[in-house]
């Protein structure tokens, strides 16, 4: 009874470290985007429909930083069907797509916005604009009291 609570001790740590392994690859996995995941930004933030054909010539190119192998570099995680699977560094996609005009705010600078965080009617100036991610947040200093509110998300503002 001894001999198997020890080997059963052993095999859960042999899994708790497997375990361990898997979150940490599935967490540096989300540094990176793949082709498919970067045809889904283009179509949901810039209604375009790309193809994989663009994305290996931008990739060819240089523009997307360089490519990784997935099956490489994340062999725990659960790997999609086909010959190569590259991988793109997240911040270099993103950036090169913001470039490019294919990933662009909702809002520009001096838009007049109203917030939709409070519950009277407040209305704002956009002052500047700041990229995180795929997403974009604002300053906006409101109209009456002249204060800036900082890091306001894209989702709390309505052009009238």
């Amino acid at each position: 009874m001894k001999q198997k609570i020890a080997e059963a001790h052993a095999l859960l740590s042999q899994l708790e470290a497997e375990r361990n392994n898997y979150l940490t690859q599935l967490e540096k996995r989300k540094a990176f985007l793949s082709s498919r995941e970067i045809l889904d930004i283009l179509e949901s933030k810039a209604g375009r429909a790309g193809s994989m054909a663009t994305v290996k010539r931008w990739a060819d190119q240089g523009y997307l930083g360089d490519c990784i192998d997935e099956r490489e570099s994340f062999p725990l995680l659960v790997s999609k069907q086909g010959n190569k699977r590259f991988l793109f560094p997240r911040e270099s996609v993103l950036t090169y797509l913001y470039k490019k005009g294919y990933l662009r705010p909702s809002y520009e600078v001096l838009d007049r916005v109203q917030l939709t965080r409070k519950r009277d009617c407040c209305w704002g100036i956009i002052t500047s604009i700041e990229r995180s991610d795929q997403h974009f947040t604002y300053h906006v200093q409101l109209e009456k009291t002249g204060e800036v509110l900082l890091s306001v998300p894209e989702e709390e503002l309505l052009i009238p």
